[in-house]
């Protein structure tokens, strides 16, 4: 299975939290088909459960931990419902379409992942947060397989900034 298409997002409410989705194309019973999964970053405290960077006591605290995560919803129909209840309210910000004769595997998608995430696997406030890794992730994949037809960015200067910031 293929990545035909990628996605950038950015929740509207408190925090304005960045994500992905990918959009891969595979063959059931001889059609095409899509699967959609999301990939973000997010703090993982104690007792194992998620927290906004809002909620941290030491943004520069080396021991906490990055939650990044990759989670797969199924069809883009069957994902919608779904994507909503996680990350309500989103905008889109941008997509980047990979042509069939360069576009990325899963298994090519899941080891720039897999790298992103060894680089800096703890979470910063200030560097390393889920504006870094959606940027970092958009920005390897685009670089290692280019495409002829740039990303459509319906508000760039959005990507990683908080409140305009």
């Amino acid at each position: 299975c293929v990545l035909a298409r990628m996605e950038y997002y950015k929740c509207a409410g408190h925090p304005e939290h960045e994500f992905l989705l990918f959009y891969f194309r595979h063959w059931i019973d001889g059609c095409s088909a899509q699967a959609v999964v999301s990939a973000d970053r997010a703090v993982q405290g104690q007792g194992r459960s998620l927290k906004q960077a809002s909620e941290l006591v030491s943004p520069s605290s080396s021991d906490t931990n990055a939650y990044d995560s990759v989670s797969i919803y199924g069809s883009p129909r069957d994902a919608a419902p779904q994507l909503q209840v996680r990350y309500t309210p989103y905008s889109r910000l941008c997509t980047f379409d990979f042509p069939s004769s360069s576009a990325p595997s899963a298994l090519q998608v899941s080891t720039v992942l897999s790298l992103v995430h060894r680089q800096a696997p703890a979470y910063h406030l200030y560097e390393n947060q889920c504006y870094w890794f959606s940027s970092a992730v958009w920005g390897s994949l685009k670089e290692l397989f280019p495409s002829d037809q740039d990303s459509e960015c319906e508000n760039h200067r959005a990507r990683a900034r908080y409140r305009g910031v």
